[in-house]
């Protein structure tokens, strides 16, 4: 059934409702992109159309590459059917940022995903409103970023951070959004970074667990109705979790960062370095994301971005 005919039964079948011109624009883009020249025999366009999972766009700031994403995917596609947008290349410590003068063109990366994958020279947030835009049959259910390398706990970096940022998109569009990410020891940080978050023994077997318990998470949380406000469900695991215990509720701690920069030695020009000591030596307010962590537990926060908007200072 071609897409011509698909919009004829639906005009016959209620003729006085028609398809939205950007829905349509939405339909043969789609149906384009995956089925001239792919092969596919059965688009999954009309698959998502028939199937009863939950559709969930998955997207992360540490690149499509990263294994990271994949280990996300592989237990997510248990739970919902997946569409992957993600940036092409690190987009960490960009939160929120939208590109205004990029040229955004999405490559599909063919039979290294479970399901449908697309890599955009955008950041994070460009991601996912670019894929709820223009790659989706119909709005998704849900947006899932992560699981990034390192965590995402206390205000300064879940502001900074390009997987809340990215889940924020979602919020910002009205689906139900979380942020994921797995602590990882200081000593193997920047080794793990450098091997795309390949990552082996117990650190994998945490990574799975994480995974699975995102999955979980979501899972039963696509289930309420949508909530009001601006909504990211932020999750941090351990470096060692077992899956044994869910994520404990908290609350996104305070924080004062010192200055990020730094020169560069021998060099003319100063650059990011993130001092792990900054979370060590701070005292966390008990049950905040940063003490929750601090025991070896997984967390939590529910974030309202809604609260943003200064309505309390109005209220009697």
């Amino acid at each position: 059934m071609n897409l011509l005919r698909m919009i004829a039964i639906q005009k016959k079948s209620n003729p006085k409702k028609r398809l939205s011109q950007p829905h349509r624009n939405r339909l043969l883009f789609y149906y384009n992109l995956t089925i001239e020249g792919s092969g596919v025999k059965h688009p999954p366009l009309f698959y998502f159309m028939k199937s009863d999972k939950p559709l969930a766009l998955i997207t992360n700031d540490d690149s499509i590459d990263s294994y990271f994403l994949h280990v996300l995917v592989e237990e997510a596609s248990k739970n919902f059917d997946i569409i992957v947008c993600a940036p092409e290349e690190e987009k960490s410590w960009i939160g929120h940022a939208i590109s205004r003068h990029q040229k955004l063109c999405p490559v599909e990366k063919k039979g290294q995903f479970p399901c449908q994958a697309f890599a955009l020279n955008g950041t994070p947030a460009d991601c996912v409103n670019f894929a709820i835009g223009n790659l989706f049959p119909r709005d998704p259910d849900l947006v899932i970023s992560g699981i990034n390398l390192g965590y995402n706990i206390t205000l300064p970096m879940i502001l900074s951070s390009g997987t809340v940022g990215a889940a924020l998109e979602g919020s910002l569009l009205g689906v139900r959004s979380f942020a994921s990410s797995m602590s990882l020891p200081v000593e193997n940080f920047e080794e793990i970074r450098k091997n795309l978050g390949k990552v082996e023994g117990d650190i994998a077997e945490s990574l799975t667990h994480a995974a699975q318990m995102t999955a979980q998470y979501a899972n039963e949380w696509v289930q309420h109705p949508t909530q009001e406000g601006l909504p990211v469900h932020n999750l941090n695991f351990p470096s060692n979790y077992d899956g044994k215990e869910e994520p404990i509720l908290s609350f996104a701690g305070s924080l004062r960062l010192g200055s990020l920069f730094q020169k560069v030695e021998n060099q003319n020009y100063h650059q990011l370095v993130y001092r792990p000591e900054w979370l060590e030596q701070n005292e966390p307010e008990i049950g905040s994301d940063l003490w929750v962590l601090e025991q070896g537990k997984p967390t939590v926060s529910r974030l309202d971005f809604a609260d943003l908007a200064g309505r309390k200072h109005l209220e009697p």
